[in-house]
């Protein structure tokens, strides 16, 4: 997958990675400082977000990187908006507390994916001061926007990713959502918990290929603020009637909530959608609500993307794609996954995956019309605090 534009010369043993390739955006940032920060890895970003309007860093890229950093007990150099340069030198992973904030409506939830695979594979912190109750499970107290585009929201990673990698990998991992946040100030705030495997422990190789039958459907809205309820009951109708007219048969489970002053800031609407399977998949779609749009056309277009995931066959929509991609690289073994044709995230996310890890990543086109593409990744099989 590496090809020659994706790695540039670097100084004194750092890992050059040149952050405008494929898809050029955050993805590459916390992608490559997770990685590094598990295996202990120095690394030089250039070029980052080269090809947007705003290049280099903002407020959230950086949010993500001191965080990782933190995580990582490393140090980080460049680190300042606009910065198109980092470099990043960790040291010891290892379990504790530790907070991200975007100090904007940046999603908080793109620094949960990237804070996630470094607190299972950390190390247990043996000081008194920072050790949890099992010596192992770490906590991240997230701030910033929890519902933005651009990214999963919060119920998203909730369903479907947390629920995925605990039945494909043992990931002990839970959100504790205590207030959203919202376009433009954001001010939400929740707390990742997640357990550190085993010291020595792998990850599992992921085995994702049979779709199974749709078994249910869950459709969950909100608002908060100055945004009605009824608005959250107009968009669950609309997400219902859709899904019952192209999937018959299966069971809906609908559910609204009007959030309060306490449990949100600012004014906002979402609504999420997921399908599980008879062989435990979890596929999923949303949407957020935005000015000018109504309400039937968001649910519309989730239910709509929902239902062509489902009659593709695949077994993950194409944003679980791509976020399970560094778990499949860091497991022990050889993983696969059958999903629609591989995103440019997801493409991405494994040239990163195989600079920074041994992993070995292939893809494989479909055979008949109405067969899935095929990722297959021979893993690196790091194991849990061993590094750094």
């Amino acid at each position: 997958m590496t090809g020659p534009d994706a790695v540039l010369e670097a100084d004194d043993k750092e890992l050059a990675i040149d952050g405008s390739v494929l898809e050029g955006g955050g993805q590459i940032l916390r992608n490559a400082a997770a990685l590094a920060a598990i295996s202990a890895m120095p690394i030089k970003v250039t070029n980052i977000r080269a090809g947007r309007s705003k290049p280099g860093l903002r407020a959230q890229h950086l949010a993500g990187l001191q965080l990782i950093a933190e995580v990582c007990q490393g140090k980080l150099t460049g680190g300042t908006i606009g910065s198109q340069q980092i470099s990043l030198r960790p040291q010891h992973l290892t379990s504790g507390h530790h907070i991200g904030d975007t100090k904007t409506a940046g999603s908080c939830m793109l620094l949960a994916q990237a804070a996630l695979p470094c607190l299972i594979m950390a190390q247990a912190n043996s000081s008194p001061a920072e050790k949890m109750p099992d010596g192992q499970t770490s906590t991240v107290e997230l701030r910033g926007g929890t519902d933005a585009a651009m990214a999963p929201p919060v119920s998203y990673i909730e369903q479907v990713l947390l629920p995925m990698l605990q039945r494909l990998q043992g990931v002990k991992a839970s959100i504790d959502l205590q207030r959203r946040g919202f376009f433009p100030k954001g001010g939400g705030r929740l707390v990742l918990s997640a357990a550190a495997l085993p010291q020595g422990a792998c990850l599992p190789a992921i085995n994702l290929t049979n779709q199974g039958q749709v078994t249910s459907i869950r459709i969950m809205a909100h608002t908060a603020g100055k945004v009605k309820e009824s608005v959250a009951h107009r968009m669950v109708e609309a997400a219902r009637q859709n899904l019952k007219q192209n999937l018959k048969h299966i069971p809906i489970e609908c559910k609204t909530v009007a959030e309060t002053s306490a449990t949100a800031f600012g004014d906002g609407t979402g609504i999420v959608m997921v399908a599980e399977t008879s062989t435990g998949c979890l596929l999923g779609a949303s949407g957020i609500g935005e000015r000018g749009t109504q309400a039937e056309q968001i649910a519309n277009t989730a239910a709509d993307e929902l239902v062509e995931a489902i009659y593709s066959g695949a077994c993950v929509d194409q944003w679980l794609q791509d976020q399970l991609i560094i778990f499949m690289a860091l497991a022990d073994g050889e993983s696969r996954m059958s999903c629609t044709e591989p995103t440019l995230h997801t493409r991405t996310a494994m040239v990163i995956a195989e600079q920074l890890t041994a992993a070995e990543f292939a893809v494989q086109k479909p055979a008949g019309r109405h067969q899935c593409w095929q990722i297959h990744c021979q893993g690196a099989g790091l194991p849990a605090g061993k590094h750094g």
